[in-house]
């Protein structure tokens, strides 16, 4: 592997730019897209994965889905490949294609909606699309929102990076694992060995675009975080609910959990907080 000298700035990590043989996924379990058929004359649920993550993270809203009967999809975003280096190129505007193409192949049902949601960038997609095709939208389901961003997330300190522009930002930096309490969720969690700079940036901006469109989410909505979040602090719950324009809102803060709060050591909490939603919101 090659890398350039450390700089201070980053606190001594190596400049990646040769990935080696740490381009795929660890973890465990399967990152395909997942795709269920349900009741079509109900709301159907799409949810998103965040930043570097695959479908897994959000299989709890689907299985959640499944549950009650309705049809869930849970795409898999541009560049979340299974070599790391096809991220480096992707950016929001095409995650945010990727949402609006998954809503539309879903309103064919009858009902003509979806209930949406998603974890950090999955959630910033899903109010994206909450705020930008209200026809098209039952509800909103927000966990760990990345709609403001530690001073250092990621592991990256994104915002110093963003103004140096070092290389374009396109180089890698290494991860010491995702923001996950639960041991075991921890060592299984599906994501990359190195954070592809230049992305990881997309999503800080992706996040100050989404902040601007909150106000006009008008659908029922439910905000979960966790409290020890070292990615996105756990404030975005209260911020978030403060802005919204739905006067329909519940926020949950789950004590025991970081990031990944849909893996972490409170989900079956989480779980039982987006069933009573959806079942709510479905009507089922």
């Amino acid at each position: 592997m090659s890398a350039l000298r450390p700089i201070d700035a980053l606190k001594g990590r190596s400049l990646t730019f040769d990935v080696g043989d740490r381009a795929g996924l660890v973890g465990r379990g399967d990152p395909s897209p997942i795709s269920t058929d349900g009741d079509p004359t109900k709301p159907a649920l799409l949810a998103f994965h965040g930043f570097a993550g695959t479908p897994l993270e959000v299989k709890m809203l689907t299985d959640v889905a499944a549950r009650l009967g309705l049809a869930a999809r849970a795409p898999r975003l541009t560049g979340h490949t299974d070599d790391v280096r096809d991220l480096m190129n992707a950016g929001w505007s095409d995650w945010a294609s990727d949402a609006k193409k998954a809503l539309f192949d879903l309103r064919r049902a009858p009902t003509g909606k979806a209930i949406v949601g998603g974890l950090s960038l999955g959630a910033l997609l899903a109010t994206h699309l909450a705020a930008t095709e209200p026809e098209s939208v039952a509800g909103l389901v927000v966990l760990a929102n990345a709609a403001w961003l530690r001073m250092s997330s990621y592991r990256l300190p994104l915002g110093l990076l963003e103004r140096l522009g070092l290389f374009h930002n396109r180089f890698y930096l290494p991860k010491d694992g995702a923001d996950i309490r639960d041991p075991e969720a921890k060592s299984a969690h599906r994501t990359y060995q190195l954070n592809p700079v230049r992305s990881a940036i997309e999503v800080l901006r992706a996040g100050r675009a989404v902040r601007a469109e909150i106000p006009e989410v008008r659908c029922p909505t439910l905000i979960i975080h966790g409290q020890l979040d070292r990615v996105c602090p756990v404030d975005n719950a209260r911020r978030f609910a403060q802005r919204i324009g739905s006067v329909d809102v519940r926020v949950r803060i789950m004590p025991g959990s970081a990031h990944i709060v849909t893996l972490d050591v409170d989900r079956d909490d989480v779980d039982r907080e987006i069933e009573i939603f959806v079942r709510r919101v479905s009507g089922v």
